[in-house]
């Protein structure tokens, strides 16, 4: 059976060279460092087309001999501290990376072994097997058919969700992260990439790394997600927690929320402003946008305590709006004890105001006296300058000039980010263009008129393009047209148009369009195909005896 297996998705295909599910060729390499085609771990299970790689080693599609099924595999193998050829499988660790491995090694095992001790969890995908093989370990879990919640977001029709959507959505997972970091487990890669949608309706939350791998300068390639990893990953001295995952569902939150991604962290330090557009700021809980903007405080002390604190928050729980008001209360009776205190506060404020006031009304004399001498000065000068011709008064070698500003780069950023930010506004005049875009997320902006770098003057008109995200058309009703007819209209619409043919008995109109697959009347990508099915022309026989009994009924 194995012989007949796709290596790309697991299927069978009998002696079929390329896959008819998948379209995975069976003449595809798979180079070293990376486990050949059909290898062998743990004398079960065998090795199928690697999926993805980075971080702390690389996943591949799999297939489980005992239980003949597919699985996902999971290889430790940081690829710049080993060395791998396609005749041996057992990874050589470079010479200085000894160290560096084991220790990776030993995080991998005790990773992989305790999110096994969470199989039942919903959102997660249960590790069904560790196995220590080829000199490095495995973690063997079970496939599960999922789509990333970006492609999800990028498909939706706005490119965000609704927050009973968005909470309905992430409060399972944001529990099962609870459990985690009671294990002492602590994700540091949540992400609309790393939350996968199941068929079920379900986010799992995949791709776990060791902790080295999730942070800057510590020996391992790194994995980090714009927008959504917390500043204290950008440097190894920084110190990752629960923390580190409340700012990741603070950011996740954000973007199913408004539909464009958060600044990235190291650019909101100098300026640690969370806008929320005010479209959407007017229709979110009040409460539910201060649980983001506590989330994603800059500084891990400022933030939210735990995901646990982070859910209640996000719900409006009462017990969060009760813990509120007694922050207020003590914060009241902090103010308004111990009045002697603060009345013997009050007199020395009144000792020193007095002193102020003579010591104000001093400067003050002396003030004068040294403005009526410069006036004195002033109108000396005035005089003698008035009373000069023109042709005597030293030319103005001062020529005005502009204040000139470097343009940055904005594509890619967030266009009511820019709209909120008063610096950039006085900086530039902003002309917007919007255009749709299959690959830009919605109000992000896909390209700028000025090239970055370029010096101008303050004040300047700078033309921006915005994305307004996957257009949406809706398809017209071409049923009954003729089919040339047909495709004109539905390609000035925008989309792509295959002619499929029916049968014709001889009772239709050759070309007449009866149908479109998808069905007309609703809203699909710009792009896309459509399947137009028409009546065929009628059979050449059935065409001569119709004419023979048209003829006949002549006579």
């Amino acid at each position: 059976m194995l012989d007949t297996l796709c290596m790309g998705c697991m299927r069978e295909i009998g002696d079929a060279k390329q896959c008819p599910y998948c379209g995975f060729s069976a003449d595809t390499p798979q180079f070293a460092p990376y486990l050949p085609l059909r290898a062998l771990v743990g004398s079960r299970y065998v090795v199928g087309k690697m999926l993805s790689s980075g971080g702390d080693g690389a996943t591949y599609i799999g297939w489980d001999r005992e239980r003949k099924s597919t699985v996902i595999i999971r290889e430790f193998l940081p690829e710049q501290h080993v060395v791998r050829t396609s005749e041996d499988p057992t990874l050589r660790i470079k010479v200085g990376s000894e160290l560096l491995f084991h220790d990776g090694l030993a995080d991998f095992l005790e990773l992989w072994r305790k999110l096994a001790r969470l199989r039942g969890m919903t959102a997660m995908i249960p590790v069904l097997d560790i196995v220590e093989d080829n000199g490095t370990a495995y973690a063997i879990s079970e496939y599960v058919e999922t789509i990333s919640l970006r492609e999800f977001l990028l498909k939706s029709r706005t490119g965000y969700l609704s927050f009973e959507q968005t909470r309905t959505l992430l409060m399972p997972v944001v529990s099962t992260v609870s459990k985690l970091h009671a294990l002492g487990v602590y994700h540091c890669g949540i992400s609309p990439n790393t939350l996968r949608l199941g068929r079920d309706g379900k986010i799992r939350l995949t791709d776990f790394m060791i902790p080295a791998a999730r942070v800057l300068e510590t020996g391992f390639e790194s994995e980090l997600f714009s927008g959504y990893a917390a500043i204290e990953q950008y440097s190894r001295e920084g110190s990752v927690g629960a923390w580190t995952d409340v700012y990741a569902f603070g950011a996740v939150t954000y973007r199913m929320l408004i539909g464009s991604i958060p600044q990235e962290a190291t650019e909101r330090v100098a300026n640690d402003k969370l806008m929320i557009p005010p479209k959407f700021a007017e229709t979110l809980p009040a409460y539910a946008v201060s649980a983001i903007q506590n989330a994603m405080a800059i500084a891990p002390d400022d933030r939210t305590a735990s995901v646990d604190d982070y859910r209640e928050e996000l719900s409006g729980s009462p017990k969060v709006m009760v813990a509120r008001k007694e922050q207020v209360k003590e914060a009241v009776e902090a103010v308004t004890t111990d009045a002697e205190e603060a009345e013997r506060r009050r007199k020395e404020e009144l000792r020193r105001e007095m002193l102020r006031k003579q010591e104000q009304t001093r400067t003050l004399l002396i003030s004068f006296g040294v403005c009526l001498a410069i006036g004195l000065v002033a109108l000396g000068i005035y005089l003698f300058v008035t009373r000069t011709p023109a042709s005597e008064k030293p030319a103005d070698t001062t020529a005005a000039s502009s204040e000139l500003v470097e343009v940055p780069n904005f594509v890619g950023q967030s266009y009511s980010r820019i709209q909120a930010d008063t610096v950039l506004n006085e900086r530039f005049k902003f002309v917007v263009e919007y255009d749709y875009s299959d690959t830009v997320e919605s109000d992000l902006i896909i390209s700028q008129k000025t090239a970055e770098g370029q010096q101008v003057p303050k004040g300047s008109e700078l033309t921006i393009v915005v994305s307004r995200g996957v257009e949406y058309v809706t398809l017209p009703d071409v049923s009954g047209m003729q089919y040339d007819a047909a495709v004109q209209l539905l390609v000035s619409r925008g989309f792509k148009c295959t002619r499929v043919e029916r049968e014709n008995d001889g009772s239709h109109t050759a070309g007449i369009v009866i149908a479109t697959t998808p069905e007309a009347g609703k809203d699909y990508e710009h792009g896309r195909e459509i399947y137009i099915q028409v009546w065929g022309e009628v059979p050449t026989t059935q065409n001569d005896s119709l004419l023979g009994g048209l003829v006949g009924n002549l006579f």
